[in-house]
C-alpha cells in the first residue's frame, strides 16, 4: 500500500498555493512537452522551501546537528523470504516504511533554461515512480511517500533536512546534484539511512559510506564491466580508443583509460580524423577499436574507412549510433559491431513492454529514459524494502536483480555502492543480440 500522509504542521497560504499551482507551473516550464500533464496523486504531500530565509545559520557549511543513534541490544527471529525467485532466511523486520524523496521539482517556477531541462527530467522521473504504484500496492508493506521539492539550491536541501520528521525515514530517494548528495549523504550516514542517488552518478564521495547507494553505474563501473567482457572475448587483441574530446570520451572514454593504466592493460589512443590511417592503428593483427564520437560523419568516414580492415577489427561504439539514418548496413555489418548501452529495453522484455503499454495508456506519448530510469528505482527500492527492511544490502550485495530498463548489481566500492552493470549488444544479420558476460 503507498499512501502520503502530512505529519508537517499546518503550511502557510503561500504553500498551500504552490501545491494548487503545480500543474500550471510544470506546464510553464515545458515539463509535458511530451506527454499529457501528469496529476499528482490526491494524498501527495508536495512541500516546498522558499529560499529567502537569509540567516546566517543557514549558510554555515556543517548544519546538521550530529547525533549518534541508539543502538538496541535485541534477539532477531528469521523468516523464510521469498525474493525474485529465490528463499532467503531474514530477519524479521517491519512493514511500514517511510520514503522522502527530494528532488528539484522547481515549484516556484524554472529560472533558466537549465532549469527548464532539470524540471522536464524530474517530472519524468516522477511519471516512472506513478507507474511504479500500482505493481508495488501489491506488496505486504505499507509505504508512506513524502516529496520535497529541492529547487537545485544546498540551502534549500539543508532546510529540508532540519525537518523533524528526516529523523525517522526509513530511505531517500535523491537529491540529485553533486554538492547536494555530499549533504545529504552525511545526513544519511550519521543516522544510518540508506540513500539513493537517483540520477546522478559519482565514483566516490569523501569518506566511506555504506549507506548511499548509486543505481546509475558511473563512468568508471562501465568501463570496468567493459574490461571484463574486453578480457574473456578478446584477450590478446590490441585495445584501440578513438577520442574526439567531446562528451562520451570525456565520460567513459576518460574512465577506460584511468582504468587499463590502474591494471597496466595497454591502450592506444588515437586522436579521432576523417581521415585515419587504420592500418598503421591497427598493426596487422586483430585489435578492438572503442570509438568514441557520437555523430553520423564520424560514423561514416570511421565505418568506410575500416572497411579495408574488415575481419580483424571489432568496433565498439555507443548506443547512440543506433538512432542513425540511412546507414550501410552492409558495411556496418563486416566490423563486428558492439553497441555500448546502458538501456536494457533496447531488446523486448516482458517487464518493459508493459510498463511500455501502461505509459502510452495513461500518456499517449513515449517514456523516455528518465521515466524507465524511476520506474525501476522506486519498484527495486520498494521491493528491496518489503523484502529484507533494513537488512537489504547484506542480502542484494554482488547479485544481479533485473528490472525494466536497467539491471541492479550492488557492488560495494571503497567509498559506496554502486551499480556494476553494463549491456552491451552485437550488430549480426542486420539484428541487434544481446551480449553475455
Amino acid at each position: 500500500m503507498i499512501s502520503v500522509q502530512n505529519r508537517l504542521q499546518p503550511s502557510s497560504g503561500n504553500k498551500y498555493f504552490s501545491l494548487l499551482l503545480l500543474p500550471l507551473l510544470l506546464l510553464s516550464c515545458g515539463a509535458f512537452k511530451k506527454t499529457q500533464t501528469t496529476p499528482w496523486p490526491e494524498d501527495d504531500v508536495i512541500v516546498t522551501h522558499p529560499s529567502d530565509d537569509k540567516n546566517e545559520e543557514d549558510k554555515k557549511d556543517v548544519v546538521i546537528k550530529e547525533t549518534t543513534p541508539k543502538e538496541e541490544n535485541v534477539a532477531l527471529t528469521y523468516a523464510m523470504v521469498s525474493f525474485k525467485g529465490e528463499e532467503y532466511r531474514v530477519p524479521v523486520h517491519k512493514k511500514n516504511f517511510k520514503i522522502a524523496v527530494m528532488l528539484p521539482f522547481h515549484l516556484q517556477g524554472a529560472q533558466s533554461k537549465i532549469d527548464k531541462l532539470r524540471a522536464n527530467i524530474v517530472l519524468e522521473y516522477y511519471q516512472g515512480m506513478l507507474l511504479a504504484i500500482s505493481k508495488i500496492e501489491n506488496l505486504e508493506s505499507k509505504f508512506d511517500v513524502h516529496f520535497y521539492d529541492t529547487d537545485n539550491d544546498t540551502n534549500t536541501l539543508r532546510k529540508i533536512l532540519r525537518k523533524p520528521e528526516l529523523e525517522d525515514v526509513d530511505l531517500i530517494i535523491g537529491p540529485t546534484d553533486d554538492a547536494q548528495v555530499r549533504i545529504a549523504a552525511y545526513f544519511a550516514k550519521v543516522r544510518k539511512i540508506p540513500l539513493i542517488s537517483p540520477i546522478t552518478t559519482m565514483d566516490y564521495i569523501k569518506s566511506d559510506n555504506p549507506n548511499v547507494f548509486f543505481l546509475n553505474p558511473s563512468d568508471k563501473m562501465k568501463a570496468k564491466k567493459f574490461l571484463t567482457y574486453y578480457l574473456r572475448e578478446h584477450k590478446g587483441e590490441k585495445l584501440v580508443l578513438v577520442r574526439d574530446g567531446k562528451s562520451f570520451d570525456k565520460t567513459f572514454g576518460e574512465a577506460l583509460i584511468h582504468l587499463c593504466e590502474a591494471q597496466e592493460l595497454p591502450i592506444t589512443e588515437v586522436a579521432y580524423s576523417n581521415y585515419i590511417r587504420w592500418a598503421k592503428q591497427i598493426g596487422g593483427g586483430q585489435a578492438v577499436i572503442v570509438h568514441t564520437g557520437q555523430s553520423k560523419s564520424q560514423m561514416s568516414y570511421s565505418v568506410t574507412g575500416l572497411q579495408s580492415q574488415a575481419g580483424n577489427v571489432t568496433l565498439v561504439v555507443s548506443d547512440r549510433w543506433m538512432n542513425f539514418h540511412n546507414v550501410d548496413y552492409k558495411q556496418l555489418g563486416k566490423l563486428n559491431v558492439t553497441y555500448i548501452s546502458t538501456e536494457k529495453s533496447i531488446m523486448p522484455n516482458t517487464m518493459a513492454q508493459s510498463m511500455y503499454r501502461s505509459y502510452t495508456r495513461k500518456y499517449k506519448g513515449t517514456p523516455s529514459s528518465y521515466t524507465y530510469m524511476g520506474y525501476d528505482q522506486f519498484l527495486f527500492a520498494c521491493e528491496s524494502l518489503d523484502a529484507f527492511g533494513k537488512y537489504f544490502p547484506m542480502f542484494l550485495e554482488g547479485k544481479t536483480i533485473s528490472y525494466a530498463n536497467t539491471d541492479f548489481s550492488l557492488t560495494k566500492t571503497p567509498s559506496v555502492f554502486q551499480n556494476n552493470y553494463l549491456m552491451l549488444y552485437r550488430f549480426e544479420d542486420h539484428k541487434i543480440i544481446p551480449i553475455e558476460f
